[in-house]
């Protein structure tokens, strides 16, 4: 391990790293296992740009800084601070001088609100479902009680869940049920197999209203995790349209499929699944728990190791910003709090550290962001500009 975090820093240093190289590099500073190692490269960078040695408390206060690990963990707040890594290594010895003889005030918190659940800045839009017919049926304002009859089964809501149950009449398998989540909200369905789905916001899902008995067949752009009931006669598939098929037998995954991400990542929790890209249908690979397969440009399939606890902090109300880039944060913020993000001169490449309560507002937000030294200018309640 310490020979890859050797190699992966040097090619970061020498500016040839490549993304994926980048992100593994990003996850292994965020081990506290490998803090000594990382602290030991740091020092050696700064002797190659000639620069003093610092003090070992020294040195230990900017790897705090670099890694975000608070001198004090303060549990009764919601929000642990996340620390911004500019992604050259010039510029990250720059931030650590800068930690190291800057004055050093208490580390700002965000004290625990006790608001409801968070609603988007601009909450213009309801969660919907599209009936076989062309129906509309807004989901925000259903009460308890049958929904709909559609394609053989009779549609419920119940607590906040939609749920399908074989009616009398013949099913029809060609009648298909869109769900669609706007920003801001997500929403949680049973179908008709008994397969739970949650979505994710700004999630769309199309499926048969009743599954044939030979398949099942969804539709998913955006994000939803799976738990899927187990039938062996009939394998559940889950389709990105023009980008991934993803087939299982009965098991738990995450499919991350929304568009501005130029990839779909299918995550497994439990079971397997075997991942195929749209344009090389013959070269499946077979995920096992803990493996996420990463389809880009519907052909080419990569394989990692994931944090599991990670990729489903969003359907735990979290968002998990270990090791993300600036872009992939703010685009996360944008469909949840539903704001337009604008770069006023090009996207700066930072990654974070860190986690947020998706219960917060999203001024909170923001400040956590400038804390961590990301300059934003909010215009109005739905814009926000990113500075450099």
């Amino acid at each position: 391990m310490h020979e890859r975090l050797l190699y992966l820093f040097d090619q970061y240093y020498r500016k040839t790293i490549s993304p994926e190289e980048k992100e593994e590099l990003f996850a292994l500073m965020a081990d506290p296992s490998l803090e000594e190692p990382l602290k030991t490269l740091i020092l050696e960078s700064y002797s190659r740009e000639e620069k003093d040695v610092m003090p070992a408390a020294a040195s230990d206060a900017v790897l705090r800084a670099i890694l975000g690990t608070p001198t004090t963990v303060r549990r009764s707040f919601p929000l642990r601070r996340m620390i911004a890594i500019a992604a050259a290594v010039a510029v990250l010895l720059t931030i650590g001088a800068w930690w190291l003889w800057r004055p050093h005030p208490a580390v700002p918190v965000i004290a625990k609100k006790s608001a409801p659940a968070v609603r988007p800045e601009k909450d213009t839009e309801v969660a919907t479902l599209t009936l076989a017919d062309g129906r509309h049926i807004p989901l925000d304002s259903l009460m308890n009680g049958e929904v709909a009859t559609d394609g053989g089964a009779d549609i419920a809501f119940k607590d906040g869940q939609l749920s399908y149950n074989r009616a009398g009449k013949e099913a029809d398998p060609n009648a298909f049920n869109v769900i669609h989540t706007p920003r801001g909200k997500q929403f949680h369905v049973v179908l008709a197999d008994g397969t739970r789905v949650w979505l994710n916001a700004a999630t769309t899902l199309r499926y048969p209203a009743m599954f044939s008995a030979k398949e099942r067949v969804v539709e998913v752009t955006g994000e939803a995790y799976f738990e899927a009931a187990q039938q062996a006669t009939a394998p559940f598939r889950v389709v990105v349209p023009g980008q991934a098929t993803i087939q299982v037998l009965g098991t738990h995954f995450n499919v991350n499929a929304y568009p501005e991400a130029g990839s779909v990542k299918t995550t497994l929790l439990h079971g397997a699944v075997r991942v195929a890209a749209t344009a090389a249908p013959d070269a499946p690979v077979v995920l096992s728990p803990g493996q996420q397969a990463r389809v880009r440009d519907a052909r080419n399939i990569v394989v990692a190791k994931v944090d599991t606890d990670h990729v489903m902090a969003w359907k735990n109300g979290i968002f998990n910003f270990e090791g993300v880039a600036l872009k992939e944060v703010m685009d996360e913020l944008s469909r949840w709090y539903n704001v337009e993000v604008v770069y006023e001169k090009g996207i700066p490449d930072i990654h974070f550290f860190g986690e947020l309560s998706r219960s917060l507002p999203l001024t909170d937000v923001v400040k956590a962001l400038e804390d961590s030294k990301v300059h934003i200018r909010m215009e109005g309640a739905g814009r926000m500009v990113v500075l450099p």
